[in-house]
Parts: C-alpha cells; structure tokens; sequence
C-alpha cells in the first residue's frame, strides 16, 4: 500500500513571501513529488493560511486523517501552540512525524519545555540542519532520533568563472538575506569606512544589497546606503533569478548575529553561484566553510578580521579565482540527489 505524505508547513503562498522558512519549506516538498515513483501520494497544507482564518486549522486536521506520514516545518509559534494537538492525533492515528528542523533555534528553544522535549523524543524522526545541533539535542535532550539533514537546493546551474585583473576590474561584494541590524548589516557599514579610510577614491569595490528590508531598521540602512557612492541597494530578486546575479559578484557577505542562524541559505546560494563567503563565527554557520577555500570565517569581536579577508580577495585576484571553484564543488555536497538519499528510507511503504 502506498504512504500518503502531508506536508505542514509555512509555505508563505499566501503574500509569495521568500525567506528561509518558504524556500526550505517548499523545496522539502518539491524534492519529494520529485522522488515520488509512485512510492507514495503527496499533499501539502500552507500554514501562512492560518493568518487569515485560524479556522483554517480544521481544514488541516481532516487532511492529517487521511495521510500516514507527516512531514513537519514548523516555526516556532507553530511548535509551541500547535505541535501538541498534531502530535496527540499522530499518536491515536499512528501517523508517522518527520521533524525537518529550519535553523538553529531549537536546542535552545526547549530549554524548560518539559513536554515538547517528551514528545519529540517520541516521533519518527527530527532532522537537524547541522551536526552541532544533532549533537546539542543528544546531549541535552537524549534524544535518539536525530538525523542531520543539511540545507539543498534543487537546480542545474553551473557558474562561469572570469579570471580578473588588479587594477581595471570591480571588485564585487554581495550581501543576500534579510536587511536587519542582527543579520551584519551594520558591519558591512562598518567595512565601508574601513574601505574609504585604506582606499580614499581609488578603489574598484562595489558593495550591493538584495533582500526584504526589514521595518524597524529601514531608516538606519537606507541613511547609510545614502552615505557611500559605491553601495548600492538592489531590492528582492526572484527566486529564479538568485543564481544568474550571484554569479555576477565576486564574494558574498553574512557577519551574523542572528539569534536563530542555522545553515544560512545565503552560503549555499553563494557555492551554487561560484562566489566564496565571507561569513561571522556564530552559531552554525561557520560548520559549512571551509577556512582559506571556500571562504573566511572571522570573529565578530575581533572584526578587523573581516576587513583583512575582504582585502585580501581584493588584492589577489588569483586566489579570489580559486575559491570561486571550490565554492562551487563545495555546492555538489547540498544536492538535492544527496538529500533525497538520506531521506528515502523513511517513505518506503511497510
């Protein structure tokens, strides 16, 4: 008999909203109709619906009943409020619960949540962004039901790679997420200054910013984009659109402090491009970069660390070249071939 495969989560149809909630939440999906081969039936539920009729949620309940795999992605109100009633139909219905966690916010999350800690430990599986987190809740948790799955991509496209000189050609500096004060932005200001006071009017950098610009700090970033002739702010690409721009640019940025990082789309979209990242140590991200190959990772105290890697790139175009290639092969790891592997198993009918 074949599976019937919901997947819950937070689609953002609704507005078309693109962040790295929606875009894990429907590339999980995407990768299992993909993968189907008649294995099993696949729905979705969009949780953004619940914004406008939280009646909604009876809709998604009739649905669950007539599945026997869940395919979870919640955010965390979703978790806290919502999570326990799934959970209690799962368990009388015997509906399997595949936990695909998006960032790195869980281990803390749990802290004092006796029984979300009792009932995660008891579904089929929670499948973690990173190995450090897999081993947080091990450790913290005891759980025994932890599989890491890193972030993927479902694409086909490979970068072209320019050798550039010295002194004629830009100098091409991407950042590409969410225009907000913890995701580095103010940094990246920073670097800027650090950028006019080395190199006065004698420079060949670009600084640009893609992204949703996030409200409370809209007045702060447009003031400073306003500050300096080579940064410019680019708006929100399309989803189709990522990698051909990407590919434009010669290093991407992410000096984040962001509470919840956990694998940062941001890297992935930059290895898939051809461009090497330049990217805080906090949190998890720094698992994903390889040091002096497919990027930097520098400590956020000690940001002249950042500077110093942006210089050097600038400066030695021949590495620059070198570190585009192995951030490209370093992409190859995040396929959506390599994903679909780790996960097969769990959709097999038995």
């Amino acid at each position: 008999m074949k599976n019937k495969v919901l997947v819950i989560g937070y689609f953002g149809y609704v507005t078309s909203q693109n962040d790295g909630q929606t875009i894990k939440t429907r590339n999980i999906y995407d990768l299992l109709k993909n993968n189907n081969e008649n294995i099993f039936t696949i729905d979705y539920f969009d949780t953004q619906s619940f914004k406008l009729n939280k009646l909604l949620i009876f809709k998604m309940i009739w649905i669950m009943l007539f599945c026997n795999k869940i395919v979870y992605l919640p955010a965390q109100n979703n978790l806290t409020y919502i999570f326990p009633f799934i959970y209690i139909i799962c368990k009388l219905k015997r509906i399997d619960i595949l936990y695909f966690v998006v960032g790195g916010w869980l281990a803390t999350y749990l802290e004092n949540k006796k029984i979300h800690i009792f009932l995660l430990s008891k579904i089929r599986g929670i499948f973690t962004e990173s190995e450090q987190l897999k081993s947080l809740l091990i450790k913290k948790y005891k759980f025994n039901n932890v599989t890491v799955f890193q972030n993927f991509r479902i694409h086909s496209f490979i970068p072209s790679f320019s050798q550039k000189s010295d002194d004629f050609d830009d100098f091409k500096i991407v950042f590409m997420a969410r225009i907000n004060r913890m995701k580095g932005i103010d940094a990246i200001f920073r670097l800027a200054e650090h950028i006019d006071n080395q190199y006065g009017k004698y420079h060949q950098i670009v600084i640009d910013f893609w992204g949703p610009i996030e409200q409370k700090d809209e007045e702060f970033f447009r003031k400073k984009v306003d500050e300096f002739t080579f940064i410019n702010y680019k708006g929100i690409l399309d989803p189709e659109q990522i990698y051909t721009t990407l590919n434009t640019y010669d290093l991407s940025v992410l000096p984040t402090k962001y509470i919840t990082e956990g694998f940062p789309g941001t890297i992935l979209d930059s290895y898939i491009s051809g461009i090497p990242v330049i990217v805080s140590n906090w949190k998890y991200a720094p698992e994903f970069v390889e040091q002096g190959k497919t990027g930097f990772i520098f400590d956020l105290n000690k940001e002249d660390e950042f500077y110093y890697f942006v210089n050097k790139l600038y400066r030695d175009r021949k590495i620059l070249l070198e570190m585009k290639q192995n951030a490209f092969k370093k992409s190859k790891m995040y396929s959506s071939e390599s994903a679909w592997l780790i996960i097969q198993n769990y959709f097999i009918a038995k």
